[in-house]
């Protein structure tokens, strides 16, 4: 099997350059039409990009007036091009930057989602921003972001990977062959000096800003991190041991949505209390955890009952599923950074398990018929592992995984954001800013807070919270969820790194579009959470406190 360190890939793995980070003040740039179509002639050259490629090329350059009804982000040029590949086998980056005529000196980042494939929303509002806030394109910030390195209809697919160079711009190289080229056409366009650069993503998104500050500490200030898949490698295994629990024995494990809806309720009603409110949320979650044995006992069935019952859990259900659902596996062997286990989720604690709506594996495995982490699990393995061969997913052995397991350990350093010293970031002054919510389905929230422990223990507190702050959102989940936090993050970002001023008490607002929506929250350090005081309205942050007991 090819190693994914060839000559090349061991000279892009050193290399790291710092930008110069001059402030300067900018206004709107005179007669925009002309710099804009001056861009579409660009070429951008191999050595103005800082890793391996072939250059890149501009396929358009357009101006985008106030006058289009339909535009709320001011006049900016659109610029779309592609970074060609050094490898002719492997797709182009295909990315989008856009100059706003009046600049404010700073560069945003967007990141992408699932395996991408696709460029993200460069011109919305931040993951989590809040809708009244003018999106960072009208605030004057250059904006851009790329589909990370190849083309797909479905963020799904892995078959990108098969080839090293396309897996390698997914894993982390496009984050920085994109910023390259974003400042490029800056220089081109205003000719002044670049203030800050910051990343903004959830997800796969979330995972690349905290990838991009760890690879590149002198090129990047800030980070907006949502629900990453900062242990990516880890998660996809996950999803491998979750396919065996559930579909082996003839699916033995698999729970039914309608008894998955009633854990879910159940899990909900037992622990809404536990925080002083019965609003729908479960922010006390630890103390709910302590309740999950009994929640278990009270659902289980009371006969020896076979297959997939509707009214209660079978003994393969509990000690298959759930368990490996609510308290994650370990592993006698180590990835990335010393990792060898991945934490579970809040499976009793309300959040509804994403099992699949059919008892039967489809091959391959389909999300929405099938757990949504099977069929995102067997593309990671398919296409970045086994690749040449075709892959049984039920005969893969996450523990034992035999010619395989060097090339997962192998990978878990490529694609991934387990890192837990930040010293080179913090210690030139870049911050960021973490939300995880507990209700995700799709990230760990005990795996993020786990990661996030490790780095205090490593770190030391004081110091850890000189750069970053991390937050469990409760009734969050992987976006949305039963309550969606908004705020204005960009700005408390960029006020923490130009006048290092940290989030203070933040509250976020519930988004939801439910009867909750607009109800507020205290958004609470780690490992506290939002405990109600006991009086006063359940739908104002002024009513709680943010509480670790």
């Amino acid at each position: 099997m090819t190693s994914l360190f060839g000559a090349t890939s061991r000279v892009v793995m050193t290399i790291s350059l710092a930008y110069s980070t001059a402030p300067a003040a900018f206004a709107a740039t005179p007669d925009a039409s002309g710099p804009c179509s001056a861009i579409a002639a660009l070429s951008i050259p191999a050595d103005r990009i800082s890793l391996p490629t072939s250059g890149a090329t501009i396929q358009s350059a357009t101006l985008v007036t106030t006058s289009e009804t339909s535009n709320q982000n001011g006049e900016y040029c659109k610029v779309i091009g592609q970074i060609k590949p050094v490898d002719p086998k492997a797709p182009d980056i295909v990315w989008q930057v856009n100059l706003p005529s009046a600049w404010n000196g700073k560069l945003l980042q967007y990141g992408g989602g699932g395996y991408n494939g696709s460029l993200p929303p460069t011109t919305d509002k931040t993951t989590l921003g809040l809708d009244v806030v003018p999106t960072p394109l009208a605030q004057g910030f250059v904006t851009f972001g790329s589909d990370s390195g190849h083309q797909a209809a479905n963020a799904d697919d892995a078959s990108f990977a098969r080839n090293d160079e396309a897996m390698l711009n997914y894993g982390y190289m496009h984050i920085r062959k994109v910023l390259d080229v974003a400042k490029v056409l800056v220089e081109k366009r205003y000719e002044k000096p670049v203030k800050r650069v910051y990343f903004q993503g959830g997800s796969t998104g979330g995972r690349e800003g905290l990838t991009a500050a760890s690879r590149w500490p002198q090129s990047y200030d800030g980070i907006l991190t949502n629900y990453p898949t900062a242990n990516f490698v880890g998660l996809r295994l996950w999803g491998a041991g979750l396919a065996r629990a559930v579909y082996d024995d003839k699916s033995a494990g698999w729970i039914p949505p309608a008894l998955v809806e009633h854990i879910a309720k159940t899990s909900l009603k037992s622990c809404d209390g536990l925080d002083g409110a019965d609003d729908g949320l479960v922010s006390n979650f630890q103390g709910c955890r302590a309740q999950a044995a009994a929640l278990i006992q009270s659902l289980s069935c009371k006969a020896d009952v076979t297959g997939n019952p509707r009214d209660c859990l079978t003994k393969a259900q509990i000690d298959r599923t759930l368990k490996i659902y609510h308290e994650g596996y370990s592993l006698p062997y180590r990835l990335a950074n010393g990792i060898d286990q991945y934490p579970g989720y809040n499976s009793l604690e309300g959040i509804v398990m994403q099992l699949g709506s059919e008892a039967s594996l489809r091959i391959p495995p389909v999300s929405g018929p099938n757990a949504l982490h099977a069929s995102r699990s067997f593309e990671f393995l398919q296409n970045f592992v086994q690749r040449d061969q075709p892959l049984d997913l039920l005969s893969f052995d996450i523990r034992e995984p035999g010619k395989l397991k060097d090339r997962i350990v192998e990978l878990s350093n490529v694609i991934g954001a387990t890192t837990t010293d930040w010293s080179a970031f913090s210690d030139r002054g870049g911050k960021i800013i973490w939300l995880q919510g507990n209700d995700d389905p799709s990230v760990s929230p005990l795996g993020n807070a786990k990661l996030f422990e490790a780095i205090v223990t490593k770190m030391g507190k004081e110091k850890v919270r000189d750069f970053m702050r991390f937050y469990l959102v409760p009734g969050l989940a992987h976006g949305g969820g039963r309550f969606s936090p908004t705020w204005d993050n960009l700005t408390a970002l960029d006020n923490w790194v130009e006048h290092g001023v940290p989030p203070s008490n933040p509250v976020v607002v519930d988004a939801t579009k439910s009867s909750t929506t607009g109800r507020s929250r205290p958004l609470c350090e780690y490992p506290s959470w939002p405990k109600y005081k006991g009086d006063g309205d359940m739908e104002l942050a002024t009513s709680f406190v943010c509480s670790e007991k």
